[in-house]
């Protein structure tokens, strides 16, 4: 009896050692940048990770290994089923894997989890989850029935379920239950990548991404969200629990040279493709010339402290309800000191004069007023302007309020010119400071482009990341472009500043001392 019992247990453990010579998990080797990224993933230290990688650095096969593991191994700290006499352990996970859209889960990221009958030939590893590991397999030539192509739903015999998911579908596809961990194969829109970490659970939090950031299809201006929410924050030490990683093409050395060589002619040196497609540097994914190319985070950003009190206080302010911005500044020494961003999504002019008063109850000097020139027309509904509006709900502040807007707007080009000499002149001076507080506008100086008439780009889509660049950096522009103008046009009349002192106006044209560009 005993003589059976060991020979039976050294065929379990010879069986054991056989799957493992040819288990795919086993089989497959990373290259270094691949194996940091799995090892932080299926670490304990950080709950998100991304890969944002070069084009074939080997991103999706990093990140199917860190799913299928987790699918067919478990987690490191199981929930305990607790009976009268015995204590179960359960290691099965249920784990999402979101794609941009159906026909690149199926033919990319599957075939790497999985055989679902699409796996080309020529992979450079076999699935990482074997046939024998999915419930319903029954031997060699079967089919397993744990794959359900209707739902799109993989189940495995130890009880684990992957879920693969299409960005395309929508948000509501995404609601239901708690997972363990979601895999992003490329970016998703923001509103998914936020409902799927929502449903993943807070026992073991595991969201990891692996990507390229392109500019997004259907984007005017090709901003990745992930850029301003993840990257820039993660560069500036904002989110302590997450992790990111970035590889090149060059990292992955079994790409064959022929291969890399035809992309590096299709991509030319320095282009934006080039750097991110084949470099995999972390770039906003910008499709178009920057607008106010002059700025730079490390010479323009600084620590102000609040505004100096027996100074006028600029209120720069661009009207929309989604969203109504407005800046805080004050020019010094004929520097612009950008204080405070105000920001209100969705706002309204009469919320936005509450808001600064609360913040600015008293001022000892007057208070300038910037804006567009079209924020002097009627409304439709209250047969007010909006300068009206904003006089009118301030009309008890202490101190004399002074709209110093121009008649008419300057041409867009040369208030764009405005801002960039501003932020760096011909001797290299800079003129512009903004605090450290303010997050908006630093964005909009980075990532607003010109249009191809070199005006500024924009976006009536409130789902394009882009739809939130422009606002404060257009109020910034008004500032600039009234006090420091950049024309290529003589000034041929008078510029007109209205004073509002109580319930008198008064009626002050000024000349403009404007610079002529050549």
């Amino acid at each position: 009896m005993q003589r059976e019992l060991l020979e039976e247990k050294l065929a379990i453990l010879e069986a054991i050692k056989q799957r493992r010579a040819n288990d795919p998990v086993h089989l497959w080797l990373p290259h270094d940048k691949q194996r940091a990224f799995i090892n932080s993933v299926l670490g304990n230290e950080y709950y998100e990770n991304w890969a944002f990688w070069a084009n074939r650095a080997g991103k999706s096969d990093a990140g199917a290994l860190c799913g299928a593991k987790q699918a067919r191994f478990g987690l490191d700290n199981p929930r305990p089923a607790i009976g009268p006499h015995v204590t179960v352990y359960d290691r099965a996970t249920s784990g999402w894997v979101v794609s941009l859209d159906f026909p690149s889960s199926r033919d990319i990221i599957q075939p790497k989890y999985f055989d679902n009958g699409f796996v080309p030939a020529g992979s450079t590893h076999a699935p990482f989850i074997p046939d024998r590991e999915i419930e319903g397999y029954k031997g060699p030539g079967d089919r397993p029935s744990g794959w359900r192509v209707s739902d799109q739903v993989l189940r495995l015999k130890n009880g684990s379920i992957i879920g693969f998911k299409s960005a395309d579908s929508g948000r509501k596809k995404f609601q239901g239950t708690e997972r363990d961990w979601v895999h992003f194969d490329e970016e998703p829109p923001l509103d998914i990548y936020v409902e799927c970490t929502l449903r993943v659970g807070a026992r073991r939090l595991r969201v990891f991404g692996t990507c390229t950031l392109l500019p997004p299809e259907g984007q005017v201006g090709g901003v990745s969200w992930a850029f301003e929410k993840l990257i820039q924050p993660w560069q500036q030490k904002k989110l302590p629990g997450v992790q990111l990683f970035t590889a090149s093409i060059y990292d992955n050395p079994h790409i064959p040279r022929e291969d890399i060589a035809r992309l590096e002619a299709k991509y030319p040196e320095g282009s934006l493709e080039r750097r991110i497609r084949l470099n995999g540097e972390l770039l906003p994914g910008l499709a178009g010339a920057r607008a106010y190319a002059a700025f730079e985070r490390s010479l323009h950003l600084k620590k102000l402290g609040p505004p100096e009190f027996r100074k006028p206080l600029c209120w720069m302010l661009d009207f929309n309800v989604q969203p109504m911005v407005s800046l805080i500044g004050q020019r010094v020494n004929g520097v612009f000191r950008v204080h405070k961003e105000i920001i209100q999504n969705p706002g309204s002019v009469i919320e936005m004069a509450y808001e600064f008063k609360r913040q600015y109850p008293t001022h000892g000097a007057e208070i300038w007023i910037y804006g567009d020139a079209t924020g002097g027309h009627r409304d439709a509904q209250t047969g007010k302007s909006d300068y009206a509006l904003l006089v009118g709900t301030l009309r008890d502040y202490p101190v004399p309020l002074r709209l110093r807007v121009p008649d008419r707007n300057p041409a867009v080009p040369d208030s764009i010119n405005a801002v960039n000499r501003a932020l760096k002149d011909e001797q290299g001076s800079i003129n512009v400071e903004i605090d450290e507080s303010c997050e908006d506008l630093p964005l909009d100086l980075e990532n607003v482009l010109r249009d191809p008439h070199g005006g500024i780009k924009k976006t009536y889509n409130p789902k394009d990341p882009y739809f939130y660049r422009t606002h404060t950096s257009d109020s910034f522009r008004y500032w600039v472009s009234y006090e420091a103008p950049v024309t290529s046009e003589p000034l041929s009349s008078p510029r007109t500043v209205y004073q509002y002192t109580g319930r008198t106006t008064i009626r002050m044209p000024q000349y403009g001392n404007r610079e002529r560009q050549r």
